[in-house]
């Protein structure tokens, strides 16, 4: 059976405006690089024969097959490169939707993210049961769980392979339905937020004053975002809430972004269910999806939000490797051999 992988790699995660205003990190594209050559190094070990990757701007896929190829050879084949067919390189979250719904067509098993919870929601968008081997590379990374991006690229490969064996790693996590006033419909992954701002400007969320009101999947104080801002309140975590702002709240600290712990007056909270629908809005307001905004409520808008729990899945990178070391794979997998350097197609160089 020829093992494929889909790959999914945004050159731009963790280059926004928020470097200016916080400690968070700054990923360049060399930094990208090396990230996704650790991930096709565990790629190669596994054994995969073919990856699936979306083409963009930076070319940071095939740069880091190069970079591998010719400085660490594997313990394996190096994969086949094949570009996923576009008009041109992705160049936004649209361009990553299609990516994402292209190998959803395609019954691609699994598709490695690099990114942060935008990219993720990206592809969510495009592919909406889509199994994610998620590395967190942006901004926020409430979706993705931390694990070394080599570790992400063995998961990959073994759940791949036989995807029946390590169904129970492979997490179902629930997503937020958004339907503004019956005419727009999206998702969010993590949160959805109303934004006392008017515009989209920059997309970050990043002043808690203007936070109106959030709707959020899970709740973890070990994150940054929203899902923090819900663990500082609810650390017990694995519950969706509803949380209200305003001067006259208790104030928190909480971790708003990477470095930012910033002092939010919370007004009330509440956990809902998928049996509930949360109505938010009515003024003129940003509304934010995964700590982006990205859609303005006029006066008299509101937007209804519901939780489903049947959403895409989740590998446990770390726990699915831990199982396959226990069962023994890797010492009869680790059989060196010379790198063949097969063929790296080239994806077109017009933007869509």
């Amino acid at each position: 059976m020829r093992v494929t992988v889909g790959l999914v790699v945004n050159p731009a995660a963790a280059r926004d405006v928020r470097r200016l205003t916080s400690l968070a990190r700054t990923v360049d594209v060399h930094e990208r690089v090396n990230t996704v050559a650790r991930v096709l190094s565990g790629l190669a070990a596994g054994g995969v024969e073919e990856v699936l990757f979306m083409s963009e701007p930076c070319h940071v896929v095939e740069r880091a097959w190069t970079s591998l190829a010719d400085t660490h050879p594997s313990w394996g084949q190096m994969p086949s490169l094949r570009p996923i067919p576009s008009p041109g390189p992705a160049v936004d979250a649209r361009g990553t939707a299609a990516a994402a719904a292209w190998l959803g067509e395609a019954d691609t098993p699994c598709v490695v993210t690099v990114g942060g919870d935008g990219t993720n929601r990206a592809v969510a968008l495009g592919w909406p049961d889509a199994t994610f081997a998620a590395f967190p590379g942006g901004t926020n990374n409430a979706f993705a769980p931390s694990v070394d991006a080599t570790v992400v690229g063995l998961a990959a490969r073994l759940f791949a392979a036989d995807q029946a064996r390590h169904a129970s790693h492979a997490r179902v996590v629930p997503y937020l339905a958004v339907d503004v006033d019956g005419a727009h419909h999206t998702t969010a992954l993590v949160d959805v937020a109303v934004v006392d701002e008017p515009w989209v400007g920059t997309h970050a969320v990043w002043d808690p004053r203007l936070l109106v009101e959030a709707v959020v999947t899970r709740t973890d104080p070990t994150v940054s975002g929203l899902a923090g801002v819900a663990g500082m309140v609810h650390p017990d975590g694995g519950r969706a809430l509803r949380l209200r702002f305003g001067p006259s709240g208790t104030e928190i600290l909480a971790p708003l972004g990477p470095g930012h712990l910033a002092v939010v007056s919370v007004a009330g909270w509440e956990t809902f269910t998928t049996e509930e629908e949360v109505v938010v809005g009515g003024g003129r307001a940003a509304l934010a999806f995964d700590c982006e905004r990205e859609t303005v409520l006029q006066a008299g808008q509101r937007a209804r939000v519901r939780l489903v729990d049947e959403g895409p899945k989740v590998i446990d990178a770390a726990a699915l490797v831990r199982q396959a070391a226990a069962d023994g794979v890797f010492p009869a997998a680790a059989r060196a051999r010379t790198v063949a350097r097969p063929q790296v197609e080239r994806g077109r160089g017009r933007e869509a």
